[in-house]
Order: structure tokens, then sequence, then C-alpha cells
């Protein structure tokens, strides 16, 4: 893959190589959106358009732990960097700050202590809640006890993800837990806890496979970032969770429609994992799919998967590549879930195999190369056009491509720790975790000033952009079932939700908590729901069969009056 530069610069006294920073193309091709930007480590988050000028900032007191969103209501969701005596790995976190759309802090809390520390991501769920994801302590004995060998005296720090329910402005109520720790098996001894073949008990981890990480302590005490866990996203209308483990090379998805007390048990295993069979003893390294990935998440609404399925069962990453064969290259790549319609779940393998698929639905570049690497951090995102916006996360390189593979937007991060980047100065510092784009009618935009002010860098060279607004079409929605397809329009709806069907199916409108707003409850392959006497918002749409088995998953949609 080569990179082609479309510097917009409209003098030729100009030098183009003091084009460092900012925009560098912008073209017609491009998804036109707002882009938010929060540089690692700086205490400033950007949201600016396709011409790099900006459309909105916030300012915290902390720098960037590193996730940042944009929320519905138009507040900022971000993470924010704590020390901590015990915890001292990558991607540290332990804060989380809301903003309002006007920059004022609306609510925080903190999550640092000995036994507890927050890292790298959250995901915010409908009821207002939100999923952390944290370290937990296990010290040497712990992890001897448990049957982890060779460690000698290293500690584990586990990942745990807790649900938050905020309180006031500051702090809140964790109401529901998931912890690594009580879904261990091991092979060491039948004296001890959970034991097992881990190649039996694929849906568990094992105790002694990867190394710890992270951490470095002054007088020679190791930390003990076992997972490095660096991502954790959540699926509304299956109610599931996905946790990234960087280390295992490996994603996993949870179930998060349980108890506290039943996550902690056997309902409380894997339902799925991806990436690494040689993790679970079913495979070698040669099995390995993924190398230190980030960013697993299902592409739901963003936009159109590769292949023109489901997109609620369709997943995109950003697959580092070190330690790949052939050399460290980075791809950013998309595979279908074996998931079970009838049944609501994930397929298992056989015995002896490892869980499907074993190939991936698209990748990009098809064509390793080390120009395109980026050792950590990073992400992707589908735009609803079907380009694909990519972060190469450590040169903070961000850029868009289209069906073909052609970059059709490219932007450097133009902000750090110490401010603004100077315009022809070697960015350092500007590496960004990731970045999303949220189109024109993004619910969180409605209503706001989105007037361009100057662009992020200082000390700006001339150029030439204008914008490309397309509409995106949402009037309805064709959704591919493993058996048929579904019809649901129009979206936005204001007075009637139609919905379509290739066989006659049960229909049931549900708000976030998952109560019935709206229902055809007669079989019919066409349904009228009124939606007139709803208030504006999301909510989601539940097929079922002549059997009461979900028809494809849940889809949102938008009513609007």
């Amino acid at each position: 893959m080569k990179r082609f530069f479309l510097f917009l610069l409209i003098g030729a006294a100009f030098d183009l190589s003091a084009q460092t920073v900012g925009l560098l193309s912008n073209t017609a091709e491009a998804f036109d959106g707002y882009t938010l930007v929060a540089p690692t480590g700086a205490t400033r988050t950007h949201l600016i358009d396709n011409c790099g000028q900006i459309i909105q900032q916030w300012d915290s007191d902390f720098r960037a732990g590193e996730s940042a969103y944009l929320l519905e209501d138009g507040s900022l969701l971000r993470t924010c960097r704590q020390t901590s005596n015990v915890f001292n790995g990558g991607g540290i976190g332990g804060r989380i700050e809301r903003f309002s759309w006007e920059g004022d802090l609306m609510w925080s809390v903190d999550l640092a202590n000995d036994t507890l520390h927050h890292h790298h991501d959250m995901a915010w769920l409908p009821n207002g809640h939100l999923v952390v994801l944290a370290w937990e302590y296990k010290s040497p004995e712990d992890a001897a006890a448990a049957g982890r060998l060779g460690d000698g005296d290293s500690p584990l720090w586990p990942p745990a993800l807790l649900e938050i329910a905020p309180d006031g402005a500051s702090g809140g109520d964790i109401v529901w837990e998931w912890h690594a720790w009580d879904h261990l098996i091991q092979d060491v001894s039948p004296d001890l806890p959970n034991y097992g073949d881990p190649a039996d008990h694929i849906q568990r981890f094992d105790i002694n496979y990867a190394e710890v990480s992270g951490g470095g302590f002054p007088g020679g005490s190791n930390g003990g970032d076992w997972f490095h866990c660096n991502a954790v996203t959540y699926h509304p209308g299956l109610d599931q969770l996905i946790l990234n483990s960087r280390n295992w090379n490996e994603f996993y998805i949870l179930d998060h429609n349980l108890t506290t007390e039943e996550a902690a048990g056997p309902e409380g295993d894997l339902l799925y994992r991806w990436g690494n069979p040689q993790a679970y003893g079913r495979g070698t390294s040669a099995d390995r799919k993924l190398f230190q990935q980030h960013d697993p998440h299902w592409i739901l609404d963003d936009g159109p998967t590769s292949a023109g399925g489901d997109p609620d069962i369709a997943v995109l990453l950003y697959n580092n590549g070190n330690g790949r064969p052939g050399g460290n290259a980075s791809t950013v790549d998309e595979l279908t879930l074996p998931w079970n319609a009838a049944s609501g779940s994930y397929s298992l393998p056989p015995e002896g195999e490892p869980f499907a698929p074993t190939e991936l639905d698209w990748s990009w570049p098809e064509d390793l190369t080390p120009d395109f690497h980026s050792p950590n951090i990073s992400g992707a995102q589908r735009m609803p056009n079907g380009n694909t916006l990519i972060c190469e996360g450590n040169p903070g390189h961000l850029f868009e491509i289209n069906g073909a593979g052609d970059v059709v937007w490219e932007y450097i991060t133009a902000y750090n720790q110490f401010g603004a980047v100077s315009q022809g100065d070697n960015p350092f510092g500007n590496s960004t975790f990731r970045a999303y784009r949220y189109a024109p009618d993004y619910p969180g935009l409605a209503g706001r000033d989105l007037t361009p002010g100057p662009v992020v860098e200082s000390n700006p060279l001339p150029f030439d952009c204008s914008l490309s607004p397309a509409s995106v079409d949402t009037t309805t929605q064709d959704i591919r079932t493993p058996d048929g397809h579904v019809q649901l329009g129009p979206n936005p709806a204001s007075e009637l939700l139609r919905i379509q069907a290739d066989r006659p199916v049960r229909c049931d409108l549900l708000d976030a908590m998952g109560r019935s707003l709206a229902c055809g409850a007669a079989l019919s392959d066409h349904h009228e729901l009124e939606v007139g006497d709803l208030p504006n918002g999301l909510v989601w749409i539940r097929l079922t069969d002549v059997h009461g088995r979900p028809v494809g998953t849940p889809h949102r949609i938008l009513i609007a009056h």
C-alpha cells in the first residue's frame, strides 16, 4: 500500500514539506460528518468537521485516559488518568468525566484504589449507566492458590467489568459486576479449584496461559497486567458485551443479562471467543488470527457490512499486527459471528475444533505492508456510506477509505499534551486512541451550533477545502437474516412504522429497558405500528417467527416527530 497525501495548499510559493499536521485531504467521496479526536494524554478534546475546523471543544483538568465518546444528548464522556501505587500499566485511567455540550462538568467518578483501577475504556448503556473496564489485584499467593505457575513474586491483574449507576454530580453505585477471576480453568492439580483440561472448558480462561506485562515499579517488582484488555463495547439489542485482550490475542463476548450472582457462576462463562485457539488448547501459534488487536465492536447501525450481511452480528476491529508472520503490519478486519438466531446463542465448535469463523469477511489492506503499522492503540469505524474510518493510533494518523480501498479523507492529529502543534513541526505526543465520526443527523448534534471555527493546529497554512454533504438514505433498513430478508421503515419514524418480511412474523417495539411500547401480536408478513404518540428517541424492534424464535437481532429505530 502507498499513501498519497493530497495537500490542500492554494499557493505555489508554499513548501509542501511544511504540511505536517491537520487536514491532508478531503474528497467528495468522504462521508461528511463530525469527527471526535481525543489525543492520548491531552486535556482537550475536539470535534472537527471534514475540513479539520473546530466545531466544539472540551477542556478538562485531567489528561485523557484513552477513550472518549459523544453521547446522544450532546454531552462528552471521557476517561482520565490517575496515578496509582499498585497499578501502573499502559492505558491507565482511574477517572471518568461527563461534560455538557457547552463544556460544563456534569458528572465524574473515580475508580482508582489499591484493589481496582479503571483503565482504557467504558461503554455507555441506554439506561444511563456505564460499564467500566478495570484491573483487579490478585496477589502472588492468590495466583498460586488458583493454580498459576511460574510468575514468582508477580501479582496478577485480571479484568473486571463494573456497571456504575451515576449518582448526583460525582460518584455512583456499582449495580452489576463480572470478574474474569470467577471463570478460570487449570490443569495443574485436582486439589486446587477449577481443575480440568482447558480444551474441554473453552468458555473459561486457562490460568496458565499468557505472560504478565506492564508495571515496572521501583525496587524491581513486576506489574501484573495479565490480559491487557483494552476495549469494552455493548450490544443493546442482545444485551451483550465484547471484551478485548491484547495479550491473549482474542476477544470475548459476555452475557450482560444476568444478575451479579449469576455472572459469577457458570452462566457468566464466555458466550464466545475468537482470535487465538491456542489460548484454550485447540490450536498452535499458526492458528492465530489476531495480533495484539484493539477496538473489536459490533458494526450495528454505524453502516453496512462489507459482504452485505447483518451488521448486528458482524465485528470490525483494528488488528495491530505485532508478531504477525511475515513481519509487523496492521490490518482492519471484519468477521461475521456464528450467531444462531433460532437458539439465540453462538454456535459452539465441535470437540477439538476452534470457534468459527475460520476466515475473515474483509481485510484491508489486501497486501500487508510495514508502512501501515501502529504497534498499539488504534481503531476503525464503518461509515453509513460503506466507507471505513481508520485511526492508526500511534502516529495520530486518521484516514477514511472507500470500498475500493482508496484513501478519500486524511488527517494528522494536531494536538498533544502541550497544546496545539504548530504547522510544519514534526508532531510528537499526538497519538490517538480512537476517533469517531458522527453523522449530521446524530441526535447529539440536533439543535447545536455547528458553525466551524479555526483549525486545530497553530500557524496554519492557507488551504482550500469544501465540504460535500451527502444525505444518508435511512428510510428503510434491509436486514439479512440467516434465511431471509426483512425491511423496516421509515427510519426515523414519525407516525407509522412498517415491517415487511418474507414470511409471517410477530413484532414488538421496545424501549431501552425492554418494556413493550407497541405490538403486532398477529403473525403476518406485513405490520404497521402506530408510533405517533411515542416520545422522541431510540426504540428497538424485535421480530419472532411462528415458533417464538428470534428473526435476526433487534434493530434500533429513531422516533422523531
